[in-house]
């Protein structure tokens, strides 16, 4: 592994970027303490002094990388928008976090593909902020008009979640086969989204 780790960051600091890449790759059975030690340089009882030990690093792992996306969102929702156009810029910022973090975001996309059973309430709850955002956009698109009213706002949220979500596991399998161009993330989820919605949408 050629991942390194910020030397200027304190020891928690380390050992919580130490943790992040390598959950990142791996499920958390697939990653030790002892991996977790050697790639942060930190002694592998600090896990436990300033963590308290695998599970809970785990879970704070989890807690940072959903605090990306709530800051989105947040940053999303305060915009002057349109329910439909602010899903259109949430599936774009969504496109632009996940170039510059590429294997720490997923690892949300796998908890909520493949819950670990180590997610505590207190991230869990995180996780569902961002379908509840997706899910209000849509209600207010009904409520306004612009969706239409004989489906279920949260049949829809899901599938909007899953378009996104798989596509961003897949990408890579999907960029072998040559269908994908390169940096051609934003221009798909534009396309698959604009397709989805027109099929709901009262244009």
């Amino acid at each position: 592994m050629d991942t390194k780790v910020d030397q200027s960051l304190s020891s928690s600091e380390k050992i919580l970027q130490a943790a992040t890449d390598l959950f990142s790759t791996n499920n958390f059975n697939g990653v030790s303490v002892k991996d977790i030690s050697k790639l942060s340089g930190a002694n592998s009882a600090l896990i436990s002094y300033y963590f308290g030990g695998k599970k809970n690093l785990y879970q704070e792992v989890l807690n940072s990388q959903a605090m990306l996306f709530l800051d989105l969102i947040e940053q999303v929702d305060k915009q002057p928008l349109s329910p439909i156009d602010k899903i259109h810029l949430y599936v774009q910022r969504v496109a632009s976090l996940q170039l510059q973090n590429p294997k720490q975001v997923n690892l949300i996309y796998r908890e909520l593909l493949m819950p670990s059973g180590f997610c505590s309430n207190f991230v869990q709850s995180k996780l569902f902020r961002i379908h509840q955002f997706i899910l209000n956009q849509v209600s207010a698109g009904i409520e306004n008009g612009s969706i239409a009213s004989n489906i279920r706002p949260t049949y829809v949220a899901f599938t909007l979640e899953s378009i996104i979500v798989f596509f961003f596991l897949t990408q890579d399998f999907v960029r072998e086969l040559g269908s994908l161009p390169k940096n051609g993330e934003k221009e798909y989820l534009k396309e698959a989204l604009d397709s989805y919605l027109l099929s709901i949408t009262n244009s």
